[in-house]
């Protein structure tokens, strides 16, 4: 998960945009709040810078 997480970051995308979670079936209650989380700190972020800046090369071209 690290390695993923430093990629991320090397690529200018955010290793803090990808989790991992272990639990099992039967904890829904903590499944939820695990999306709920990653969903509030995905938005903070804003969006993909990736794909921002290909959106600003390509109204350039």
């Amino acid at each position: 998960m690290k390695y993923i997480q430093d990629l991320l970051d090397q690529i200018g995308i955010g290793g803090t945009r990808i989790g991992m979670f272990h639990m099992s079936s039967a904890m829904g209650g903590a499944f939820a709040e695990a999306v709920t989380k990653m969903t509030e700190r995905i938005k903070e972020m804003g969006p993909n810078p990736i794909k921002s800046r290909q959106s600003t090369v390509d109204s350039r071209q």
